[in-house]
């Protein structure tokens, strides 16, 4: 499912990114930037103000570093072993699609070996604290692309450009899509091709896995189309080319029942941006591999002026590793030092 052509590093061609990372698989980048991707890794987010003059060995904080405050969410060797909210059954089904979605091995991580599946039952069993606005009563907000007028009596009509901030909106929550669209997916599988989804070699968990994307296609496809009949589904309009005959989608359409096929496969696929990229405490993005992937140096306590000019060459950590900022030592010690520069404070 994932093309082979390559991106260059975030950061810039000025960016020192220290050794070179073992993770290759460079065109994870191409075929997820189509969800956004390319905004996903931004550049090193400041998280202190004091400069630090060493560099950083990406090690573990130590006794002397800290006493770090409790803070969810747990830290990696605290996460609870096993699924808390997908089956055994559905954690193997997820497995079978991230393998296809981004692929990748022992040596050369993709979204199986980056514990996404982990992250993503983890966020299903954390439903209730999600950071996007999550609407599951109406009125919901619909898209207009000219004039609100566009949008059906009964939903809110907002410009397509801002319909994002208004984030999930949907009676059925990600909990029961998960759950009615991985079942849908196996019954989809045999009903094609007489197997489970996990059960299908490679090509035919390709195939359809390319059926649900075309039905996400199709789906922005005609929402895209104002004032104009749809035509003929494998237009381009926007939102990517279809190439699965109507016939075929209907029939996953159909299959599917209450879940949207391709709104299924797009919020997995989505979720699966995250999971890579998020901070590894949250079960994804194992070993950093997903921020070595892209050169991110990921969250510092701080940056001297000299590597917010050129770039850095510390190596990423969890954010569960990095010591608070100038701790104070406890039992009345002495207090963090400024280190003085000249002309600052000077009478």
């Amino acid at each position: 499912m994932t093309a082979d052509e390559t991106r260059p590093q975030a950061g810039g061609s000025g960016a020192r990114t220290g050794p070179a990372p073992t993770v290759t698989r460079r065109s994870v980048l191409k075929s997820l930037s189509v969800l956004g991707g390319a905004g996903l890794v931004g550049g090193a987010t400041l998280v202190g103000c004091t400069p630090d003059a060493t560099r950083s060995t990406g090690t573990a904080a130590t006794a002397d570093d800290v006493h770090q405050p409790d803070r969810p969410p747990l830290p990696p060797d605290e996460t609870p072993k096993g699924p808390r909210f997908l089956t055994d059954q559905e954690v193997r089904l997820l497995e079978a699609m991230l393998a296809r979605l981004v692929p990748g091995d022992d040596q050369d991580p993709g979204a199986v070996q980056m514990g996404v599946a982990t992250y993503i039952d983890g966020k299903l069993a954390d439903f209730a604290p999600y950071a996007e606005p999550t609407y599951t009563h109406g009125p919901y907000a619909a898209a207009y692309e000219r004039s609100p007028d566009e949008v059906e009596q009964g939903e809110v009509p907002v410009a397509e450009a801002q319909l994002y901030r208004y984030g999930y909106q949907g009676s059925r929550v990600p909990r029961d899509t998960y759950r009615l669209g991985l079942a849908a997916l196996d019954r989809y599988a045999q009903t094609r091709f007489g197997r489970f989804f996990a059960d299908l070699g490679q090509d035919r968990q390709d195939e359809i896995l390319v059926v649900l994307d075309d039905c996400n296609q199709r789906s922005e496809a005609a929402d895209q189309i104002t004032g104009e009949a749809a035509g003929d589904a494998t237009s381009d309009a926007g939102a990517g080319v279809v190439t699965t005959s109507d016939d075929v989608l209907d029939q996953a359409e159909e299959v599917f029942g209450a879940v949207d096929p391709g709104g299924f496969f797009s919020m997995v696929r989505t979720d699966t941006i995250e999971g890579m990229f998020a901070d590894p405490v949250y079960g994804g993005n194992q070993d950093l591999a997903g921020w070595r992937l892209v050169g991110w140096p990921a969250a510092q306590r701080s940056y001297s002026p000299d590597e917010m000019l050129h770039g850095t060459d510390k190596q990423p950590r969890s954010m569960h590793g990095l010591p608070v900022m100038n701790p104070d030592r406890p039992d009345g010690g002495e207090p963090a030092l400024e280190r003085p520069h000249h002309g600052v404070g000077e009478g």
